[in-house]
This record gives structure tokens, C-alpha cells and sequence, in this order.
């Protein structure tokens, strides 16, 4: 791993060097003035749509996802960890550098060419998702799918910053070349710091206890359900009268308390049963108690919904 990571360094910095020096400005010009002299609109079409998936937008929406799908916290903090130390170096390094975008680029962008944060981000992002695939315990034909997939989005990726003519083939490389040294080590400090432990559940998994939850309470509680039907309602009238942005803020915040406090209420209930099936003065007073903080947030939220919906009826 050290040894890898001090030849690729070198790599960078060698590079650098001749960015720096224009040693490299034929290549850069040749293939620029290749790419920029010979474009096809259908290429053009696919090049924005797979660089696309390298923007900020698409790698936050991708972790989010993600949080839900990976098995372990450790596996989704460093998946984090990876987007922010990432994004840092890319604006780090670009205001170093300061080397200007090719000329058609210039137009599109107005942050500076070297590296390609695109092929940078998706070098470190894609490739830790490689490396965690790689190490997980599913089928060997969908690892190798996967890696495969992967692998093919990062080199599209990169092709796609030349093909738009937002990068010199050197910023491409320098992208890929510091991506893989910020792989390396959060590899190297993923592997220092994973502790093996009893497996944790997918947080798909644990989410599912909730929903059986909401629809248990459902199912057995009529008040779960005359929430349910005035919180319909209320959302209908809220569209139909046009209420505001924080009025409707204001009407979802009423919408959860209600709704938790029920589910509170049920829980509560139900543990109480489990521990004593004999009528007590302290078990009827916890369950009163409990169907009273309902009955304050149900009060509460009626007020507050004639407050934002008689006006309009009286505008009628």
C-alpha cells in the first residue's frame, strides 16, 4: 500500500510539474483541437448525461441512497468521509494550480481546469464503492458485475470532460492520478480502523420495525385513523385554500406530534398489558397520562388549524 501510494504521488507530482511548465501543452492542444474540431451532437447528448453523475448533485442524492443500502456505520461514515475530503481537495487544489479552462470550456465553467474535479470525484467515489463490493460477502458473478460497471462509469466519466471540451487530457489524468492517492489512503485508514463485530442490520431493515409499528396502530387503534382521515383532509383544504409555505410547515410539525404521540400512546399501552393484566391504580394513571398528551396535541393542533383555515372560510 505505502509503496503504491509514494509511486503514484510521484506520478502527481511529475505531472504537476509539467502542467506547470507547459511541458505538456502539445498533447493538451492536440487533442483539445482533435475533440473540439470533430464534435457530434449525439456525443456531445451522452458525454453531459454520464458526467452528470460525477456533479454534486448526483453524488449527494447517490449517499443518500446509500446510507440506507450499506450494511455497516463504519461503511457509511467513510463513504462521507470520502465525498467531503474529496470535494475540499478539489477546490484546494484547482485555486493552487490556476490553470485556465480550454477556451470552449472557458465558456461553460468558470472555475479553473487542473485537476478535473469530475475525474477526480468519480476516481475516489465509485472507487470506494469498488473496494467495498469487492470486500463484501455477495455472489462472485455480482461483484465482478459490479466492478465491471464501476469501472466503466469512472473511464466514461473522464472521456466525457475531453468530449465537452471542459478539461485538457492532463487535468483528466491529474484528476484520476490524485483520486487514486485519496482511495489509497482512506482505504488504508478504513482497514486501520474497522473493527469486526456481529453484523449490523441494513437500515432498510430496521426501518421496516417502524412501518409495522405505524401499521399495526393502524390497524388495531380507531384514533390512529380519525388522525389519519383529518390529516387528509387538512392537506386537501390546505391545497384547495392556498396556504402558505410555513402554514404548511406549521401543519406537518402538528401532523408528526399527533401521529407520534399515538404511536407513543399504543406502545405504552401495550407494554403496560405485558406486565400486568390486573387493574392497579399506577397502570391506569400511566395509560390516562399517555392518552392525555395526545389529547393536549390534538387540542393544540385544532386551535391552530381554525387559526389558518377560518379566515378563508369567512372569505368565502
Amino acid at each position: 500500500m505505502k509503496k503504491r501510494l509514494i509511486i503514484i504521488l510521484s506520478l502527481f507530482v511529475i505531472l504537476t510539474i509539467c502542467v506547470l511548465l507547459d511541458v505538456t501543452g502539445v498533447v493538451d492542444y492536440n487533442v483539445y483541437n482533435l475533440l473540439s474540431t470533430n464534435r457530434i451532437d449525439f456525443l456531445t447528448t451522452c458525454a453531459n448525461v454520464v458526467t452528470s453523475l460525477a456533479s454534486s448533485e448526483a453524488i449527494i442524492i447517490i449517499t443518500l441512497v446509500l446510507i440506507f443500502l450499506l450494511n455497516t456505520n463504519h461503511e457509511r461514515i467513510f463513504v462521507i468521509i470520502n465525498t467531503l475530503i474529496s470535494a475540499g481537495i478539489i477546490i484546494l487544489s484547482k485555486n493552487i494550480f490556476l490553470r485556465e479552462r480550454p477556451l470552449i470550456g472557458s465558456e461553460l465553467l468558470s472555475s479553473y481546469s487542473f485537476p478535473s474535479g469530475h475525474s477526480l470525484i468519480a476516481t475516489t467515489y465509485y472507487g470506494f464503492l469498488i473496494y467495498l463490493l469487492r470486500r463484501s460477502k455477495c455472489k462472485e458473478e455480482y461483484k465482478v458485475i459490479g466492478t465491471t460497471f464501476l469501472t466503466t462509469l469512472i473511464v466514461l466519466i473522464c472521456l466525457s470532460r475531453l468530449i465537452l471540451n471542459v478539461h485538457y487530457v492532463t487535468d483528466v489524468v491529474g484528476g484520476v492520478i490524485l483520486g487514486l492517492i485519496i482511495l489509497l489512503v482512506l482505504i488504508y485508514f478504513f482497514e486501520k480502523t474497522f473493527k469486526p463485530k456481529e453484523k449490523e442490520k441494513p437500515l432498510l431493515k430496521t426501518l421496516s420495525y417502524g412501518f409495522n409499528g405505524i401499521f399495526y396502530t393502524l390497524k388495531h387503534e380507531r384514533n390512529m385513523v380519525i388522525h389519519f382521515l383529518v390529516m387528509i383532509l387538512v392537506i386537501i383544504a390546505g391545497i384547495v385554500f392556498k396556504i402558505t409555505f410555513v402554514e404548511w410547515g406549521v401543519c406537518f410539525v402538528l401532523f408528526a406530534l399527533v401521529l407520534s404521540l399515538e404511536l407513543m400512546n399504543t406502545a405504552l399501552e401495550n407494554v403496560v398489558d405485558l406486565v400486568t393484566e390486573e387493574k392497579k391504580a399506577k397502570a391506569k394513571v400511566a395509560k390516562d397520562a399517555a392518552a392525555g398528551a395526545v389529547l393536549v396535541a390534538v387540542l393544540f393542533a385544532v386551535i391552530i388549524g381554525i387559526s389558518i383555515f377560518l379566515p378563508r372560510l369567512l372569505e368565502l
